[in-house]
Formats: C-alpha cells, sequence, structure tokens
C-alpha cells in the first residue's frame, strides 16, 4: 500500500548560510513541521539564527516548529530525522563554474556524510541544496549506505529562471506562464517547449523566441556572476526548497533530482516531475516529454552519471 510522505522533523545541515538558514526560516513559519533541527560549525550563528527564527515565529502567529540548535558532531548521535537537508558550501567564487564548485564542495560533503547516513537513517529522505546538487546527490549515493531513491536534489531554480526569461519575451506576468525545465542543473538542462502554457492553453513559440528565451535563461548564471555578490540565491533557493518538500509531501509532481538508470545501467539523479512513494523518491511516467526532449534528458543522465563517476575518482 502506498504511504504518504509526512516529514515532521527536518534536520539542515550548513543552517548557518544563507540558503540553509533562509529555509530554516521558512519551514518554521509553516506549521507542518515538528521540530527542525540546525547543525553547522558555526554554533553561535545559529544560536543567534535560532532568536531571530523564534521571534519571527511570533509575529507570524506559527509556533509549532521547534528549533533545535546543535554540535554538528552530535549529528550522529541524534534520533534519525524525516529529512535531512544538506545545504553546506565552500564560498562562491566570482569566476567560478557549478562544476567548479563541485570539487570542493564534494570534500564538504565526504566531511559530513557519517552525520547526513545517521540523520537519516533507515528510512529518511536526504535534499541536496548544494550546487551541484545532481551531481552531488549521485555522490553522495556512492559515498553511503542510502538508498539512491531515498536521495534527491533540489532543482526548481531552472524551471522559475526559465519561466522569467518566457515573460521577458513575451512581456506578460510570469504567474501566467507555466513552464518546466529537466535534464542537468546547469549547461545540459532541457526546457520542456512541449509543455508551455500560458494562461493554461499551450503555448506555441517561434524558433526565434525560443532562441533567445534559450540564451537569456542559460546566460542567468554568468549575470548573476558578473554582479560579484559574494553569494548564491537567498531567496528564491530557501522559498523553492519550502515550496518543493511540501509539494512532495501534498503528493504533488516536483521537478528535482531523481535517481533514474540509463539502458547501460548507469545511475544518476537527473531532473525530472517525481512524487515520493513508499520512502522513495520516484520519477512520474515521462510522457509530459516529446521524443526530442526524452533523448535530450538521457543525454544528460548519462553526462551526470559521468560527472558523478569523475569527481569520485578525483577526490579518492
Amino acid at each position: 500500500m502506498t504511504q504518504t510522505w509526512s516529514p515532521r522533523r527536518v534536520a539542515i545541515l550548513g543552517a548557518s548560510g544563507l540558503t540553509g538558514a533562509g529555509l530554516a526560516h521558512q519551514l518554521s513559519l509553516a506549521d507542518e513541521y515538528d521540530e527542525i533541527l540546525l547543525f553547522d560549525l558555526k554554533e553561535n550563528v545559529l544560536q543567534a539564527h535560532a532568536i531571530d527564527m523564534r521571534e519571527a515565529q511570533i509575529v507570524a502567529g506559527r509556533t509549532r516548529a521547534r528549533l533545535t540548535v546543535l554540535p554538528l558532531d552530535e549529528a550522529v548521535a541524534q534520533t534519525p530525522v524525516d529529512l535531512v537537508v544538506f545545504a553546506a558550501s565552500l564560498p562562491e567564487t566570482p569566476d567560478g563554474s557549478r562544476e567548479a564548485f563541485l570539487e570542493g564542495n564534494l570534500g564538504v560533503l565526504r566531511a559530513v556524510q557519517p552525520a547526513i547516513s545517521a540523520l537519516a537513517g533507515e528510512s529518511g529522505l536526504v535534499m541536496i541544496l548544494t550546487n551541484p546538487a545532481d551531481v552531488l546527490a549521485t555522490c553522495l549515493a556512492h559515498l553511503s549506505d542510502i538508498d539512491p531513491a531515498r536521495i534527491f536534489g533540489y532543482c526548481l531554480n531552472d524551471s522559475i529562471r526559465f519561466t522569467a526569461a518566457i515573460a521577458r519575451e513575451l512581456k506578460v506576468d510570469p504567474t501566467r506562464i507555466d513552464a518546466l525545465v529537466v535534464g542537468e542543473h546547469g549547461d545540459g538542462q532541457v526546457p520542456v517547449w512541449s509543455g508551455l502554457r500560458l494562461n493554461g492553453a499551450p503555448l506555441e513559440l517561434t524558433a526565434d523566441q525560443r532562441a533567445r528565451i534559450d540564451a537569456d535563461a542559460r546566460g542567468w548564471f554568468r549575470r548573476w556572476s558578473d554582479l560579484r555578490p559574494g553569494r548564491s540565491s537567498g531567496w528564491t533557493t530557501p522559498l523553492g526548497s519550502a515550496r518543493t518538500i511540501a509539494g512532495l509531501a501534498a503528493d504533488e509532481p516536483m521537478p528535482v533530482a531523481v535517481w533514474r538508470r540509463d539502458a547501460e545501467g548507469n545511475g544518476s539523479h537527473t531532473t525530472l516531475l517525481a512524487v515520493v512513494r513508499d520512502g522513495a523518491v520516484v520519477p512520474t511516467p515521462l510522457d509530459y516529454l516529446d521524443d526530442a526532449e526524452r533523448a535530450a534528458v538521457d543525454e544528460a543522465s548519462a553526462a551526470l552519471a559521468d560527472k558523478a563517476s569523475r569527481a569520485g575518482a578525483l577526490t579518492h
């Protein structure tokens, strides 16, 4: 019998940073969670965050969630939770790429993997927020004994940026657009042109429009890096990740980096619409993709498997 996933206890590793703290804040105000465990090397910052968030809960009138700050080295001794979030990251560099973060952030992941495994226990899910989320999700599957289907990566931002690019091209409110990106987070992303909707109706675009939109969406990271903000997307990602968690709990298909195997049996975490079924995050049927989009997803899966394999070899 299919069981509904109802996360009540969530642990966030890397909770002093912009995205980790932002997610903790979003979850603390949702009134859907019993306890949020916060871990980071900067325990003093976490204590300050917790004070601030508890007072924000009073302002919002939503005080159900208990915020618990613990030293990172005590994570392995905690009772397993329903969801573990890996949000720890090395600082972003202005001229870096998502791939450039991989080696450093994989080192961070290796360091906290025992804590992730202990907190996830036998049935908890694990969400990767740290970039590149899809590759790191597969790396965690290789590093640990956690079932790869219990690990997923946050990848909603690609769909959001695709939606924004379409809205700019058409000069319409982005809330009128339904748009989805699957495949790889970054250069290997696969825009689902066949599924575009405007006001709920199918949206057809010219080749020139598609080219401009594609260039706009794929150019997001370069434009962001050129600004040299010294941070990641601290509002979109926390809100989007909270929305992803809530959507999965409500049995709503959400775009996440989910485990799948290709025809040769190679596995990787590739962004697809997915749901939680019996304790695993599984992709929905791919009938929302046309043949070209499915082929592009297969290429992305193979590329992601290769990146995860090469990253593992580099750090052994």
